[in-house]
């Protein structure tokens, strides 16, 4: 285990998932539209996040732990990332250290926390959330066409061993609780229900991923099923841009609730 305050050097680097042709994930892509390298996904940098609270509080914050990340910057492929983490501060219900990640330019390109609570969370009951299917074909939605309430569908199906190995490559995992004890890490759990949400519409532009809060319940395995049962929570202009927020609560097996997700997105 690793305590606080502490400071974690991270390089960043983007696999070769063919989904990233054609987008500012693709390096001659977004070298096109003026960008230094390919962007890496938010996802991606929420799992750099995680990996302090992992480092500190080993499987307890697998099973228990919370956290949460702002993407301020853009970071690119190639990227070395400095995580700094602040002294654990006790607040009664848990304890808490604030996280800034650095790029090699000083610049703050994400905010964050890790916590862990004094006593075991109380999951919402699985038996009362519904899980949709994926529309066919997802609704179009315009700028300002987001509707607080509506109902995310799900893809609903069992993370394979495959998947999970693929994910642990593409955000470049390497604790022995995912290595060896084959544990999903938080990034491919929200990544999961992030690609159910905004698989349930149709935007008019590419979605950007703001900030999200994790709430875990319970270790999840390769071989379960899982499944997203979420709402819009929010819908709102600012400054020109269109923001929805999402509660996206991540269910094993139609029955445990193994973790909360709270986002904020741009769509338009």
């Amino acid at each position: 285990m690793v305590g606080f305050p502490r400071t974690l050097r991270i390089p960043v680097r983007l696999d070769d998932d063919p989904g990233y042709r054609g987008s500012v994930h693709d390096d001659a892509v977004a070298r096109r539209m003026g960008f230094r390298a390919a962007m890496i996904p938010g996802a991606f940098v929420y799992g750099h996040v995680s990996r302090i609270a992992v480092d500190a509080w080993g499987i307890d914050w697998i099973r228990r732990g919370r956290m949460g990340a702002r993407f301020r910057r853009p970071v690119y492929d190639g990227d070395v990332l400095t995580a700094q983490a602040s002294a654990l501060v006790e607040t009664g219900a848990e304890q808490r250290a604030e996280v800034i990640l650095r790029n090699q330019e000083g610049e703050a390109v994400a905010v964050g926390w890790v916590a862990m609570p004094r006593q075991d969370p109380v999951p919402p009951p699985a038996a009362d959330l519904p899980i949709l299917p994926l529309p066919d074909p997802p609704q179009a939605v315009g700028p300002g066409g987001m509707v607080v309430g509506t109902r995310l569908g799900s893809r609903n199906a069992v993370l394979t061993e495959e998947e999970f190995r693929r994910s642990l490559a593409a955000f470049d995992e390497r604790h022995p609780l995912y290595l060896e004890s084959g544990l999903v890490h938080s990034g491919c759990l929200i990544r999961r229900t992030m690609a159910d949400a905004n698989r349930s519409f149709r935007f008019p532009s590419p979605v950007v991923f703001v900030s999200g809060e994790a709430e875990h319940f319970a270790p999840v395995s390769p071989g379960r099923r899982l499944a997203t049962s979420g709402t819009v929570t929010a819908a709102y202009e600012r400054k020109g841009r269109h923001y929805f927020e999402t509660e996206e609560l991540l269910v094993a097996d139609g029955a445990q609730v193994a973790a909360r997700f709270r986002r904020v997105s741009i769509y338009a």
